[in-house]
């Protein structure tokens, strides 16, 4: 069966806010190609994102689709306390304090939401304040854990902006008060993954695990790289990671703008190595929050995070406050087709080919990605309970569609970040010829296979345990 050049395998994952909380407009979203939906934890209250839950999952049963819902906690950022009249101005070369105490700011001194940021920090360390536009390097430290630097670029500096301290690993603890009540919220509401803000190494997200298991809860983890110390301990954060996003926007000013292109490449690719979903964001099509068409740059940005080999793509302003949330979905759709299309038809190369290790569930998965490449297979149906067998197909990037039969309704969504996948509920296959009978009746069912056209199977012992995978066969699908 020849795969339609419009069906992209790519995921996109939009951020809901204002301009996309009406049934009617996300319904628009889903239909323009949204798989996924993000919860900013750092806007809004629990009352306006538990309708916005509401309305999400009406919407999926309805069209007959499993959207994963993930929640973003807002993460332990520094940030200066209010300033007189809302705003001050600093300028080139003056002397500007932050300071532990609680107090209105002035242009002389500001409060700061981290107590102990003096002892992070060192003289000559490099200060930048509100998205960089402020630009400060300490000269003093003080006992009192005052911090005085000389302003190097002054700009307009109002409440509440945050602060960034590019190369340092703060002393900060992964989760704040806020966090622990939006993981509550989280887990009463059933949410898919929750994301974690500022990782700086693996034991963030060991600490998130913990706090969700002593909860029983199995909610998946995904981190989010933004701090110049995860990038650095990126290996060990994807192992203990269930997902990743390349959060570019802190990121290009913990380690500087140049090298987040060079950074999202390495991420990619070790995602990729351990069969983890990675999502790349951050102003992918960012001109479109105003304007309904992208600019010629944010076209070549998603479509070379594609080549690179993510397996998501992720809007934020341009869903939650843009004027076009569908047509950006739908922008974004088209960019990611056409991209996948060059690369099967050879117009660029493929993203980097991943090598299996050595184990069975490995090989299997390798074998059935490629069998394609030599024989005319409609679609790779896996059996999977964990969603490993998916996640390994996929990251093998294979021309067909993966099929994704799970009798977990919780990895029926969480599959819902990877590259191709399509996943479902079904009921225990109590054998293997059960499992091959019902894959191929599946394909056909969903309109990704005809009579006459070949799949792959993999699966399982069905009575064996989680991630057994040691069959593969190629069935032919028959008339009913």
């Amino acid at each position: 069966m020849p795969h339609a050049a419009t069906e992209k395998r790519t995921k996109i994952v939009a951020t809901l806010g204002p301009a996309s909380a009406s049934r009617d407009t996300f319904t628009k979203m889903v239909q323009s190609g949204l798989n996924a939906v993000r919860l900013n934890f750092s806007h809004g209250d629990h009352q306006s994102h538990a309708e916005t839950i509401t309305m999400v999952r009406a919407v999926s049963r309805e069209l007959g689709l499993s959207i994963p819902i993930i929640g973003d906690l807002r993460g332990p950022h520094i940030r200066v306390g209010d300033v007189e009249n809302g705003q001050v101005e600093l300028h080139d070369g003056q002397t500007f304090i932050l300071t532990p105490q609680k107090m209105v700011g002035t242009a002389e001194m500001v409060s700061v939401s981290f107590p102990g940021l003096a002892g992070d920090l060192k003289i000559g360390t490099q200060l930048l304040i509100d998205d960089g536009s402020i630009q400060m390097r300490v000269t003093k430290l003080h006992a009192d854990g005052r911090i005085e630097g000389i302003v190097e670029h002054g700009a307009t500096l109002s409440s509440r902006r945050g602060i960034n301290v590019p190369g340092i690993n703060l002393s900060l603890p992964p989760l704040t008060e806020k966090d622990l009540q939006d993981i509550d919220f989280a887990i009463e509401q059933k949410l898919d993954f929750l994301a974690l803000s500022f990782v700086q190494s693996a034991s963030d997200i060991q600490t998130l695990k913990t706090i969700l298991a002593a909860k029983n809860s199995d909610i998946a983890v995904i981190a989010k790289i933004e701090m110049s110390g995860a990038v650095n301990d990126i290996e060990r954060i994807v192992q203990e990671a269930d997902a990743v996003m390349v959060a570019r926007g802190d990121l290009a000013l913990e380690m500087s703008f140049k090298e987040v292109p060079i950074a999202q490449k390495r991420i990619i690719a070790t995602c990729r190595k351990h069969a983890v979903p990675v999502i790349t964001a951050t102003q992918m099509l960012e001109s479109m929050i105003s304007a309904n068409k992208p600019t010629r740059a944010e076209v070549t940005d998603v479509a070379n995070a594609i080549f690179d080999g993510t397996d998501a793509v992720m809007l934020s302003g341009e869903t939650a406050i843009g004027k076009y949330p569908a047509e950006t979905i739908a922008t974004m759709s088209r960019i990611a087709a056409r991209a996948e299309v060059a690369w099967r038809n050879g117009e660029v190369p493929r993203p980097p080919e991943i090598t299996p290790e050595g184990n069975i569930e490995q090989v299997i998965s390798y074998y059935g990605a490629i069998t394609s490449q030599y024989l005319n297979i409609a679609a790779i149906v896996t059996y999977t309970r964990t969603g490993s067998t998916a996640r390994r197909t996929s990251r093998f990037r294979p021309d067909p569609p993966i099929l994704a039969l799970t009798p977990n309704p919780r990895t029926c969504h969480q599959l819902g970040l990877c590259w191709g996948v399509y996943s479902e509920t079904i009921d225990d296959s109590g054998s293997a010829e059960g499992m091959i009978d019902a894959a191929t009746a599946h394909a056909r069912r969903v309109g990704k296979a005809q009579p006459g056209d070949y799949v792959v199977v993999t699966a399982g012992n069905p009575n064996g345990p989680p991630g057994n995978t040691s069959l593969i066969s190629i069935e032919q699908v028959e008339d009913w």
